[in-house]
């Protein structure tokens, strides 16, 4: 009865780390600076 408990306990914390991470990455998005420099990053790859 233990093992259910602890694989679903694993699996929320999986997807609370998934949820931030993603979080974490889209907040990027929001500053300026960092879309400049991924804007010349990229335009310095052609």
């Amino acid at each position: 009865m233990n093992l259910p408990m602890h694989t679903w306990i694993r699996q929320a914390l999986i997807g609370l780390v998934c949820v931030a991470v993603l979080l974490a990455v889209l907040s990027m998005y929001l500053q300026p600076e960092f879309l400049l420099t991924l804007a010349n990053q990229v335009w310095g790859c052609f």
